[in-house]
């Protein structure tokens, strides 16, 4: 399949965004190097290009903002269009396209806050002439509606980039793409995509305590050479600092992997 014309796509950082989301997910569920490894650069330069950080917070703000009154909304969404100011447009399009090239696009992601970013996205690539003051002014609109008509979400993560870099998706969406996960499989998709620390924390504990309660199971009718080797990653598990950072995909699909096998073998 022929790759799709990058030309547009650069202008809209949350389309790029959520086809890495789209990524990350599915290299939870095929266990892809490549997919991870794509993941993995895609947050190493978000970190170090101060341009891509800036939209990623303007991004992640915006999504979240939950602001009936139409005057502060307004205001918001000025102060978050401002920390954008002082870079141009090609400034901002060079960046883009820099992310956007790590992706083969053979197609179009579709999701939930695509419409969103589309304005966005208009908002933060657009010059001010006499031709684009109605598609700004249609822009600002739409995204003042958003913010006033927005919800509280449950789970949701402070401002900023976090650790991992995994922006908020809702999880439901993927349920009917990957119907085949058991619920502790799902909760745990879900955790990588559309958690806190906290509860990233939770799901990562409770998941070494099953992995430890399988073990003991085994333990009990196991031979002396496989009760050593059980013992061995016993005591990595109870060691375990279970530390959320970048790491923590990697990790806990190891630790999916490892209860599998034990329920399995």
């Amino acid at each position: 399949m022929a790759k799709i014309d990058i030309t547009n796509t650069v202008k809209n950082f949350g389309k790029i965004k959520n086809a890495y989301n789209e990524i990350l997910v599915e290299s939870v569920i095929t266990k892809s190097k490549d997919k991870k490894d794509l993941f993995k650069s895609y947050v190493k330069t978000i970190k170090e290009n101060e341009i891509l950080k800036n939209q990623f917070l303007i991004y992640d703000l915006i999504e979240n903002k939950v602001e009936p009154n139409e005057t502060k909304a307004k205001i918001f969404l000025d102060e978050c269009l401002s920390i954008m100011s002082e870079y141009n447009t090609s400034e901002i399009l060079k960046a883009n396209k820099k992310l956007a090239e790590g992706i083969i696009w053979e197609k179009e992601y579709e999701y939930d806050k695509k419409d969103l970013h589309e304005n966005i996205s208009i908002l933060l690539c657009t010059g001010k002439t006499s031709k684009t003051i109605e598609s700004i002014v249609e822009a600002k609109s739409y995204v003042i509606n958003y913010i006033m008509s927005n919800t509280i979400k449950e789970n949701q993560e402070g401002y900023g980039l976090p650790n991992s870099v995994v922006s908020k998706i809702m999880v439901e969406k993927y349920n009917d793409k990957y119907s085949s996960l058991d619920e502790s499989e799902k909760q745990i998709l879900k955790t990588l995509i559309d958690s806190d620390d906290t509860t990233k924390k939770e799901v990562y504990s409770n998941t070494i305590r099953e992995c430890i309660d399988l073990i003991n199971e085994k333990l009990k009718e196991s031979d002396l050479d496989t009760k050593d080797r059980l013992l061995r990653v016993k005591d990595k598990l109870l060691n375990d600092k279970q530390e959320i950072n970048e790491d923590y995909p990697k990790n806990i699909s190891k630790l999916v992997e490892l209860r599998a096998s034990l329920k399995t073998n």
